[in-house]
């Protein structure tokens, strides 16, 4: 991976000559630093003015794609105007729209495995089993360490027991989904379908790599986070402060002239 900001003079040449930009964003992780507890994630102030100049700016489309559920993550970030993606590109919010789209393929199964979590981890101080209708996350990142390796065996037993159903592992979280291919990748394909432009992806998690490897080699996919961490993204900033000042020079490169 190349440095986004070390290599920003080509980076900008592209995004300058291209006729449309489709911006792409994960929420935590990404515009959001990651919290203890998820519901207290907020992204910078700075980084939030420049993303409603981003909307407002001719030529420029821009997506929310993450793991949480759409109307969770449309109410943090408090944007209208945008897509929103939630549960890995399971649910849809339109711009301008209060409906959310959501492909319930898999509910039961979901429903099936978040029983199962709960009844084998219910003594589990820190353990939390978020469903979310359409997919499911099982957080252990307030959990005790030495209750990890009980959580991790709980959690493959459980979805290893309904077919339908995978997990991936990503920050201290394994999210549940269905195994019918809908997924990050799938919503970001499904956006240039619809918009067109050059695709422009920031993802920090596991699940973000879907999208990386659907945009190809002609997108900019950028990985957020350390150096040293494998990643299908053809660029990489260190986390959310990066981002925002990536995004600055991405409403820069975007601004009519």
């Amino acid at each position: 991976m190349t440095d986004l900001l070390a290599d920003w003079k080509a980076v900008s040449a592209r995004l300058r000559s291209a006729r449309r930009l489709l911006l792409m964003l994960d929420f935590d992780g990404t515009l959001a630093p990651i919290v203890p507890h998820p519901s207290d994630a907020r992204v910078p102030a700075a980084t939030l003015a420049t993303l409603g100049a981003l909307r407002d700016c001719p030529g420029v489309a821009m997506a929310v794609v993450s793991g949480r559920g759409a109307r969770d993550v449309r109410g943090l970030l408090g944007l209208r105007g945008i897509d929103y993606f939630g549960s890995h590109g399971r649910e849809r919010i339109r711009p301008w729209s209060e409906t959310v789209e959501a492909d319930r393929r898999g509910r039961d199964a979901i429903r099936e495995v978040c029983g199962r979590l709960l009844a084998g981890l219910s003594d589990v101080t820190g353990f939390e089993i978020e469903d979310k209708g359409v997919s499911a996350a099982a957080h252990y990142r307030n959990a005790r360490p030495g209750d990890r390796a009980r959580i991790e065996r709980t959690v493959l037993q459980a979805v290893a027991a309904v077919p339908s159903l995978r997990v991936s592992r990503g920050k201290m979280v394994y999210d549940i989904t269905p195994a019918d291919g809908v997924d990050k990748g799938s919503a970001a394909a499904t956006l240039v379908r619809e918009t067109g432009g050059l695709p422009v992806y920031f993802g920090d998690d596991t699940t973000d790599e879907s999208a990386f490897g659907a945009l190809g080699e002609e997108a900019v996919t950028v990985f957020v986070g350390p150096s040293g961490i494998p990643s299908l993204a053809r660029y990489r900033v260190s986390g959310p402060p990066e981002v925002g000042e990536a995004l600055a020079r991405i409403l820069d490169a975007a601004s009519p002239r």
